[in-house]
């Protein structure tokens, strides 16, 4: 946890106050939820230090449960001010900021402690991706560079396997993976002309098939295949067929005739 603090709390240089003339200020609009973010942190810094042994170890307890609720409050802020591309790009160059949001996002995956560790843990790994998940959506290419040397294809099919076999809100998650597998790979394929578009990225796709693939993710989207299950009035089944789709690395030649999928797409 140590070196994910190190790497999240630079996000409290955000806004600065002018007078203290900080370094690594980051500025960006005054929203509610950075406010929030500053509370969190000022909060933090209240823990009260002991010396006791027995005090120590029940503080070291104390602090860790506590970083982990201040680390996942923040990221749950962050996600939030996370809406257009000049944010993406401030939170982009953060050094190592998008590698800790992929680790976070698998964090102690089926490692069970007890229910409140487990609810905080899941937390934590939940926000972390949507984090990843709105860089991806409002990110301009060089984002989507970022994304794919963070892994982000990974940390989606480990998403659908995890929520596959436990209790993860499993139909909500498993059909946000496949879907966001299916529209990650489908804008770097053909491009994206919608938030901060892009020209499509061939390198970047097939980075991104090599990571589904060494993370086994043709066997989990098969095994989603035969799934009954709905999320929102959206289909699982449905989801995991295009996003197999996807995977199987549809070029569309102009002169071909398209799929009935294909339409929906561009």
């Amino acid at each position: 946890m140590k070196i994910v603090k190190e790497r999240i709390c630079p996000l409290i240089h955000l806004n600065c106050p002018p007078d203290i003339n900080c370094q690594q200020c980051i500025n960006i609009q005054q929203y509610p939820a950075f406010l929030g973010l500053k509370s969190v942190f000022a909060s933090q810094s209240q823990l009260d230090k002991k010396t006791d042994s027995e005090e120590y170890h029940n503080q070291q307890q104390t602090e860790s449960t506590s970083s982990l609720s201040l680390i996942t409050s923040s990221i749950k802020i962050l996600s939030s001010l996370i809406d257009d591309n000049n944010i993406c790009k401030e939170v982009v160059n953060i050094s190592n900021a998008l590698h800790s949001l992929s680790k976070l996002s698998i964090y102690k995956i089926n490692i069970h402690f007890n229910q409140e560790n487990d609810i905080q843990t899941f937390e934590l790994r939940k926000w972390s991706r949507v984090c990843l998940d709105n860089i991806w959506f409002f990110g301009d290419a060089s984002a989507q560079t970022e994304l794919v040397n963070a892994n982000y294809a990974r940390v989606l099919v480990i998403a659908i396997s995890t929520a596959s076999g436990s209790g993860e809100e499993q139909d909500g998650w498993i059909w946000s993976g496949l879907n966001h597998i299916s529209q990650f790979l489908n804008s770097l394929h053909q491009g994206r002309n919608y938030n901060a578009s892009f020209l499509y990225k061939p390198l970047l796709a097939r980075r991104s098939d090599e990571q589904i693939e060494e993370e086994g993710a043709n066997e989990e989207i098969y095994s989603q295949l035969i799934s009954n299950g709905k999320f929102i009035g959206f289909s699982i089944k449905d989801t995991a067929n295009e996003a197999k789709e996807k995977i199987l690395n549809f070029f569309i030649d102009l002169s071909n005739p398209k799929p009935d999928w294909y339409e929906d797409q561009v």
